[in-house]
């Protein structure tokens, strides 16, 4: 039975803002280029880590049903990843059809082999092993391929969840001392070989689930904590509070030390973990996880996460006149809005399909769900 979390209605619909402010940021031209370098410009740089706040929440979200007195068993691979399957992609095969042709009419593109190639990587999840898509206005869709990633490994990682002794806790302590160092190291090296086959695959592999594995591991340790731990004031234990903690300063030190090589990807991963744990734990947030607005937001995410940016670049021409801070309130408020209606769309029309298309049980055969 799934239960209702209401402070996390209210970290999706601020990691969601986060990321359209980094995407919106990023395209805003003259206004970036006169903060560049600026603490405003690195704040609105890292609201990309929402990303990483995703991660751990999905995980979160998909590992508590295996936590308690109660857990539930072992999920078999194939309709695990089916039933998950048919919660993402509907959704997103309608974004990708709909938001490609509206760019070939808005943009005016001829290359239409190209944006054939295009929709089909996006369709197979193909994103995360080429450069290509992260030029284009639908880049944020690599996303989807790191949680179809996800998805297929998750049945196994619940499998560790439910055994004795260390559980999520050493799942993630395993592939964090193993897989944030290595990403750390393709990263420098990569950094170390501009214009070269290993620059790109150091680009790439951050992308992908190796890179990203610990941070949805944490997110399932998290879960395992909550269950055990939770209640008034800080909901994980002191296990978690320790190692965030001493991983926090730990970055922050390492950083501060002179000539010492970037740490990579695990800076942003700790911090961002972190950030979600903190606010889980604020008292405030789950009376703003109640709130009628918060919680439409947080429930069309999903679908304001695939309509955002591909609608902040349709009004990128149409506002380029504008004063550059002039232009950024109109696009919030333009794209902001268009996104939650694209959303509901997205949504309806996902239904609709799941509807006629998903598979029905045989009379006598449970339902997979």
């Amino acid at each position: 039975m799934k239960r209702d979390i209401p402070q996390l209605h209210a970290i999706r619909a601020l990691a969601m803002a986060a990321i359209f402010f980094h995407h919106l940021w990023q395209g805003s031209g003259a206004l970036r280029r006169g903060y560049a370098g600026t603490l405003l410009d690195t704040a609105f740089l890292d609201m990309a880590l929402g990303v990483v706040v995703f991660n751990a929440m999905t995980a979160f979200l998909m590992g508590v049903p295996y936590c308690g007195e109660h857990p539930l068993g072992a999920p078999a691979p194939g309709p695990a990843i089916r039933k998950r399957l048919w919660r993402l992609y509907p959704q997103y095969a309608l974004a990708v059809v709909g938001f490609t042709g509206l760019s070939v009419a808005v943009f005016r593109l001829t290359d239409l082999g190209g944006v054939c190639w295009g929709m089909v990587s996006h369709l197979l999840f193909l994103d995360t092993f080429q450069v290509s898509p992260f030029y284009g206005n639908m880049a944020a869709f690599w996303w989807l391929g790191l949680l179809v990633q996800f998805t297929v490994v998750f049945p196994w990682l619940a499998r560790w969840m439910l055994r004795p002794g260390w559980g999520p806790a050493g799942c993630f302590l395993v592939s964090a001392a193993i897989l944030w160092p290595l990403t750390g190291w393709i990263q420098a090296r990569g950094a170390a070989l501009p214009g070269t086959s290993f620059e790109t695959f150091a680009f790439l592999w951050t992308f992908n689930l190796p890179a990203r594995l610990p941070e949805f591991c944490c997110g399932l340790w998290l879960a395992k904590a909550w269950h055990d731990h939770g209640g008034p004031g800080w909901p994980f234990g002191r296990g978690v509070a320790v190692f965030l903690g001493g991983a926090c300063l730990f970055t922050w030190v390492w950083g501060q030390v002179p000539g010492a090589p970037p740490l990579g990807h695990m800076t942003g991963a700790i911090w961002s973990v972190a950030v979600f744990a903190a606010f889980f734990a604020l008292p405030g947030m789950a009376a703003l996880g109640r709130l009628r607005a918060v919680r439409r937001v947080s429930t069309l995410s999903y679908g304001i996460y695939l309509a955002h940016q591909p609608l902040l670049s349709f009004g990128g021409p149409a506002t380029a006149g504008l004063d550059p801070w002039t232009r950024f309130v109109v696009l919030t408020l333009g794209a902001g809005t268009a996104s939650l209606m694209a959303a509901w769309l997205l949504e309806r029309g996902a239904a609709w399909l799941t509807e006629r298309l998903r598979p029905h049980p045989r009379a006598g055969k449970p339902a997979i769900s």
